[in-house]
């Protein structure tokens, strides 16, 4: 991952240098704004990315945006873009209680839907040069683009109708809960748990950065307008758009009965979402819920009646794993049309060029 993350930028840094040279006088540098209507999938740790693309389409929401764009030269356009979009997964919808690689999503039992607002900046290249004049520009024009991202998002989650609080089957935001403990210190650490410290992992930002990349086409459709049909991934810098991304806390670290009730679902019965039953015991592979009062840790055990907590027998112990290694970065596709309208007034007689 980190080799691919230098080789973009080092891509943008060429294509930046690129396109500060000097155009032909005959290439009109024209502005154009549209408008994009894009389809959303997310790819982490409710919906891992393996040797095949593996986005559910039953989570593929829609993206809006609005943008600006710039012609450089006969080979390059800038573009800035503002664009909304819905981000959302579920263990329940997505995992197969029938192959191994995936019943221990279906345990775990985790979802989030995710508002992601997004501004960008990206340098376009086009295979083949414009011929001049807007009203000259080709057909159909390949390009690939590579750029940089700003967004703000705040992971959600939906709380269990059998949830005892206020709560209950509400959207709530996840990172408040510290759901991994996230910015908390180790109740139970030091010499007792060294293997994971005193502390935990420091609290995710809600204002992040990506690197968008990917290709497309621009189709003209009349003098003053393109429809491009594009598709692009937006690399991420952390693990966390979908709020899981390390491993599960102490339950007596987490602040509040809802916190622990977000940070661990494996023993609700129903999925929260669809309220289908899920029968979590139902699939051997799975495990059993744990109604034993208290859980050990080497030679220590903390009795878990005060604070109401059920759990899988697989799921939910200090330091197991809830979401991927950290190495493993969470990041989106945006896939759809573009429809811009060249805004130059300029136009030129048509003529034949002598040589």
């Amino acid at each position: 991952m980190k080799e691919s993350r230098l080789f973009i930028l080092l891509l943008l840094f060429l294509f930046s240098s690129l396109a500060a040279q000097g155009q032909s006088s005959r290439q009109e540098n024209y502005w154009s704004v549209g408008v994009s209507l894009n389809a959303f999938n997310y790819y982490g740790d409710l919906a891992p990315l393996p040797k095949t693309v593996s986005s559910d389409i039953k989570f593929t929401r829609p993206n809006i945006g609005i943008e600006l764009s710039k012609k450089l030269g006969p080979r390059f356009s800038m573009r800035g873009a503002f664009a909304y979009g819905r981000l959302q997964g579920d263990d329940y919808e997505s995992a197969d209680v029938n192959k191994r690689e995936s019943i221990g999503r279906y345990g775990r039992n985790l979802q989030f839907r995710n508002d992601i607002f997004e501004l960008s900046a990206v340098m376009m290249y086009e295979f083949l040069p414009s011929r001049g004049r807007f009203y000259r520009r080709r057909n159909i024009s390949p390009y690939i683009f590579a750029g940089i991202a700003g967004f703000y998002h705040n992971p959600k989650g939906k709380v269990s109708e059998s949830f005892n609080g206020p709560e209950a089957g509400e959207w709530v935001a996840l990172r408040p809960l510290r759901t991994e403990g996230q910015g908390l210190t180790r109740r139970a650490g030091g010499s007792a748990d060294p293997e994971f410290g005193t502390s935990y992992a420091k609290q995710y930002s809600l204002i992040q950065a990506a690197v968008p990349v990917g290709a497309g086409v621009k189709i003209r459709i009349s003098d003053r307008l393109d429809l491009g049909v594009e598709m692009g991934f937006r690399i991420l810098f952390f693990d966390h758009i979908d709020d899981v991304g390390g491993r599960y806390a102490d339950a007596r670290d987490l602040e509040t009965p809802l916190a622990r009730a977000m940070a661990d679902r494996s023993a609700e019965q129903f999925a929260v979402v669809s309220g289908d039953n899920r029968n979590p015991t139902s699939i051997p592979l799975v495990g059993s819920i744990d109604t034993r009062s208290g859980i050990e840790f080497g030679n220590n055990e903390y009795d878990l009646q005060d604070i109401g907590l059920q759990r899988l027998t697989d799921y939910g112990l200090r330091g197991q794993k809830r979401g991927n290694t950290p190495k493993d970065n969470d990041l989106y596709l945006v896939t759809g049309f573009h429809l811009n309208y060249i805004l130059t007034s300029k136009r030129y007689p048509r003529y034949k060029r002598r040589f």
